[in-house]
């Protein structure tokens, strides 16, 4: 077993056959959502069950004080530009726009190219013999993610048809029916918890409950509970949120939808399609097999041994199979 430490990163070793890999497991800063919570806690017991090679992220995920090891090198020229922008936090689109496509920003052209070289050497560390490759992240315990305990991307280009992972994914829900049908009270619980600390928040920070007003990441996921409440809650809680949006109508809302939803399930693709990471998994797909896994908090936090247990079932199933793509060749 060996553990190296570098810039950035670290990496756990204890053979080869599987890489395990944490983009967003660094540390938090400014807010407590900024990082995939717990998923390094989930993907270490994976490690430690199976073996093979962990690779860590140890810093935070922020562009202007960290890197997102999950998004592209950005520019220099579009580095150096948004500095100043993240650093005083103005225009919100333009910035929400730059996270979707890089990894970082920087203060100046030295920064840049030490920033390049943490990104690129923790990329280079997922070389080696390791036939398999699972990339694990963190989703939030949200009503917008419901059903969905765990999502399963398929990098269907890169990596397995949906097709394939699809019995799979049927048989790890028939396994674990009974853990998850314990476990669903708690998890809805968690979820309201958590709707009740967002609606606080955004009325803390623009005064009012209103999505209007709101910043482009708090208004677009609370599009995504509102297609939840429309498919789940009763008519009634639907018409009075319509007619009055605000918080006390839309935690009504959300615990309709919850109580009509029925239990939590794995699930493939249902909220995430891997886009953000798309051009490091056809690297990575280079002969190997490569899934990525979206955990959830309240899973990784509560379960974390039956999480990882659900993962490595998941991962031991498609470990013998050979991908219907091509392989890529450089």
């Amino acid at each position: 077993m060996g553990v190296t430490f570098g810039p950035g990163f670290m990496v756990l070793e204890n053979g080869d056959e599987i890489i395990w890999v944490t983009p967003h497991s660094g540390p938090a800063l400014e807010t407590p959502t900024s990082r995939d919570q717990n998923s390094d806690t989930v993907a270490s017991l994976c490690w430690l069950k199976a073996g093979g090679k962990y690779i860590l992220s140890t810093m935070p995920r922020k562009r202007a004080l960290g890197i997102d090891f999950n998004r592209d090198p950005p520019p220099l020229k579009k580095s150096l530009e948004y500095y100043p922008l993240f650093m005083k936090d103005i225009y919100p689109e333009k910035l929400a726009g730059y996270r979707e496509k890089y990894a970082w920003c920087a203060s100046d052209s030295r920064d840049h190219a030490k920033r390049l070289k943490i990104y690129n050497d923790f990329w280079s560390a997922l070389r080696g013999k390791g036939k398999t490759v699972v990339f694990l992240h963190t989703k939030f315990t949200r009503l917008k993610n419901f059903p969905s305990i765990m999502d399963i991307i398929a990098y269907e280009d890169y990596g397995f048809s949906r097709d394939i992972l699809a019995p799979i994914i049927r048989n790890i829900n028939r396994k674990y029916s009974g853990f998850l049908h314990s476990i669903s009270e708690n998890y809805k619980h968690a979820i309201i918890l958590q709707e009740k600390r967002i609606s606080r928040r955004i009325a803390e920070i623009y005064g009012s409950f209103d999505t209007s007003t709101s910043k482009v990441e708090y208004k677009t996921n609370l599009m995504g509970d509102l297609r939840i409440i429309r498919k789940y809650a009763d008519k009634r809680r639907v018409g009075a949120l319509k007619k009055q949006f605000n918080s006390i109508n839309f935690m009504l809302a959300v615990k309709s939808a919850l109580k009509n939803a029925g239990t939590p399930k794995v699930t493939i693709e249902s909220i995430f399609r891997g886009s953000h990471a798309r051009s490091q998994a056809k690297v990575v797909s280079r002969r190997r097999n490569v899934i990525s896994i979206e955990l959830n908090g309240f899973l990784n936090q509560w379960y974390p041994h039956h999480a990882s247990d659900m993962v490595l079932d998941i991962v031991n199933a498609i470990r013998p199979m050979t991908k219907i793509t091509q392989y890529f060749t450089d």
